[in-house]
């Protein structure tokens, strides 16, 4: 007799907590996978792009810088000298161009008096003055803005240089606001005022000694004690060494009897001692634009008469030389200096749009009629974040050596991201 087995009932059997966890794990990663990949394919149907519009940037070279002048020291007979005329101003053979005082006293009040002759001819234009957008403040308000800003900077910057001039300024647009509103100013009272202070002043002052320049040339109030450091008739002969050695020299003392230095001739230097390499594209004979940030200094145009190279140390002496003078080019001295070297004009593009083509080319991919070409470029100045492209109907070299068209053209829309790029694809999505 054949016995049968009974039959066993499979039992339900549950899934322990690690388990579940790790499928639950291998969900997630496996989303996220499928979610990633979807997302990259979405993203590369998408194109972002640009229009290259024409940009230009400057190569430029920061240094210390010191400053050479035809220089002689006038002399006074005591202490407590009073400029008569501003620094930078061209004087004569004979003109006047200091006081000097018996006292201290004296020489104070001559300034304040100066002072008071500027307030009150400042006073006078304002009486005899009237506003010219009478009605409208928007101008002065837009004014009075750009002032106070200029005097945030200033002081921001910690160069008070022109501080006064500043303030004065401000005041200026203030008051030619109130006007503009009809509000009338008097000022007899304190014209009368200044005038009482500048009587009694007169009346208390010494006598003085006039100081004469001496020559002719560009007077410039006290010393400094690096006057003549360099002998300015031998330009030619200024070595690297020379130069360095009168940056890190301490000045002379300064004389109590020194009234000031007059500037013969009309040219000025500026030298430096810098890294050969970073001045390669200096040429002699040119002239090159160069800022002071550290002054209120305007840019200056200044030529290159010399470039002095020693290929043992790598370094090199270059020699610019000016011919403007004003008051605030008449106190630099030992300055930090940016020379722009190079001009650069072309079209601006975003770094991230270069590519390489088969043939190892440089360029980006434009959009044109629904499809993308390939462009080729010609960097000419180039940064972290984006490039200077040259103009391919202006740069010599690709006209005669290459095919303009093939280039990047101004106003052309090219790819900034974008995936699968290749010339002649069709643009879909």
């Amino acid at each position: 007799m054949i016995v049968l087995e009974k039959e066993k009932t499979p039992k339900n059997r549950r899934l322990s907590i690690p388990a579940i966890v790790g499928i639950t794990l291998m969900a997630v990663v496996l989303l996220a996978f499928c979610s990633y990949h979807f997302y990259m394919f979405a993203k590369g149907t998408q194109l972002r792009t640009e229009i290259a519009f024409a940009d230009d940037a400057a190569k430029s070279l920061k240094t210390e810088v010191f400053i050479v002048r035809d220089e002689k020291i006038i002399s006074a007979a005591g202490a407590n000298v009073v400029s008569a005329v501003r620094d930078g101003t061209r004087v004569g053979a004979n003109d006047t161009v200091a006081y000097s005082f018996a006292d201290s006293e004296s020489a104070g009040n001559i300034i304040r008096m100066g002072e008071i002759n500027e307030l009150l001819e400042y006073y006078s234009d304002l009486v005899n003055a009237s506003s010219d957008i009478v009605g409208d403040t928007t101008a002065h308000d837009e004014r009075i803005m750009s002032d106070l800003y200029s005097f945030a900077s200033m002081v921001s910057s910690g160069n008070f240089t022109h501080l006064n001039e500043n303030q004065n300024e401000i005041r200026d647009a203030i008051t030619s606001k109130q006007t503009a509103t009809g509000v009338e100013l008097d000022l007899s009272a304190s014209i009368n005022a200044l005038k009482a202070e500048y009587d009694a002043l007169s009346a208390s002052t010494g006598s003085y000694k006039e100081i004469k320049s001496g020559g002719t040339g560009y007077y410039i109030s006290g010393t400094d004690g690096y006057e003549n450091l360099l002998d300015y008739k031998n330009v030619k002969e200024w070595t690297i060494e020379d130069v360095e050695n009168i940056m890190a020299a301490t000045p002379e003392t300064i004389k109590e009897s020194d009234a000031g230095r007059l500037v013969h001739g009309y040219y000025w230097y500026i030298v430096c001692v810098t890294e050969t390499s970073a001045i390669n594209a200096l040429r002699e004979g040119r002239r090159y634009t160069v800022t002071f940030p550290d002054s209120s200094v305007n840019d200056v145009t200044a030529q290159v008469v010399s470039i002095r190279s020693d290929r043992t140390t790598g370094k090199s002496l270059v020699v610019f030389r000016c011919n403007i003078m004003s008051e605030e080019l008449a106190s630099l001295r030992c300055e930090t200096a940016v020379i722009n070297i190079e001009e650069f004009e072309g079209f601006r593009v975003d770094n991230r749009a270069i590519r390489t083509n088969e043939d190892n080319e440089k360029g980006v991919y434009v959009v044109s009629g629904g499809f993308m070409y390939f462009r080729k470029i010609k960097i000419i100045y180039s940064t972290e974040d984006y490039s200077i492209v040259a103009d391919p109907y202006k740069d010599n070299d690709i006209i005669e050596n290459d095919n303009p068209s093939k280039y990047l053209h101004l106003y052309d829309e090219y790819i900034v991201e974008g995936r699968d790029l290749s010339h002649g694809r069709l643009i879909t999505g």
